[in-house]
């Protein structure tokens, strides 16, 4: 005989509900709200203890590596951010939504490659560039025209975008210095 399933039961994480269930479980609570600033600094917070796991994680041994953290809105959860925490090898292709970074971690070094936003918010920022970082906003741009040598990538002789082996990203302290 075949067991019921909990159809609010977590595929990830059986020892949880679904994130849709704890979502509306939270909106049912009357009076407690979320103050936007302290959830400002618990996302900044989040995204910091994510980087900092993928970093110590060492998915791929001592090779350097990328960690592509994608973060997105839920359009039927408003008030949810979906985060998703990647490692791979490869550099990845530029995409809106993402922030990545590269991580050696023989040296214990690393650097940051790029943030996008949604591409939604990005027609905003270019009617008032003046309100953002001036990188962010070539950043955009260089995105939006497809000029992937912006992201560390160069074309081969067939004309692909394959990643430049001689780019280097940012260091995170000269990224720090700007902020």
């Amino acid at each position: 005989m075949h067991e019921k399933k909990n159809p609010h039961q977590s595929h990830y994480d059986p020892s949880r509900p679904t994130v849709g269930k704890i979502y509306r479980d939270l909106h049912m609570k009357p009076g407690e709200e979320i103050l936007v600033g302290d959830m400002s600094n618990e996302v900044m917070k989040g995204f910091v203890d994510d980087l900092n796991e993928a970093i110590l994680g060492k998915p791929f041994g001592d090779r350097p590596f990328y960690i592509l953290i994608h973060e997105k809105k839920d359009m039927q959860m408003k008030d949810a951010l979906l985060r998703r925490v990647f490692s791979q090898l490869w550099r990845p292709y530029p995409e809106d939504d993402t922030t990545v970074f590269w991580h050696d971690p023989k040296a214990f070094e690393t650097r940051f490659c790029w943030s996008l936003p949604h591409w939604s918010e990005m027609y905003n920022m270019l009617k008032c560039p003046d309100l953002f970082d001036h990188d962010l906003i070539e950043e955009i741009k260089a995105w939006r025209r497809n000029d992937l040598h912006h992201f560390g990538f160069i074309k081969d002789e067939k004309g692909d975008w394959r990643a430049n082996p001689h780019y280097k990203d940012k260091p995170i302290e000269s990224f720090r210095k700007k902020v």
